[in-house]
């Protein structure tokens, strides 16, 4: 299994900047509306709870795309401490 960089920089986009992800350089196309996650916060716990578990989900579809298997929670989890995936 090939080793991948995995790196969390800050990159210039427009007219902000933002916090993104890097795979071997290339930058994850990934993004939470902060907005509608607070809106749904408002709800209650539970509805939080369901809205934090879907973006682990997908946020977990993506970078397993990119690196091109199927990565679990654990393994993401431990690319963000040691930098590789």
């Amino acid at each position: 299994m090939e080793q991948k960089k995995f790196e969390v920089k800050f990159k210039k986009l427009g007219d902000k900047v933002v916090k993104a992800i890097f795979i071997d350089g290339v930058m994850l196309d990934y993004s939470v509306d902060v907005e509608a996650l607070k809106k749904i916060s408002e709800l209650g716990p539970e509805y939080k709870r369901a809205a934090l578990l879907d973006i682990e989900k997908h946020f977990i579809e993506c970078v397993s795309e990119m690196v091109g298997r199927e990565l679990t929670p654990q393994e993401v989890d431990k690319a963000f401490r040691v930098g590789w995936i």
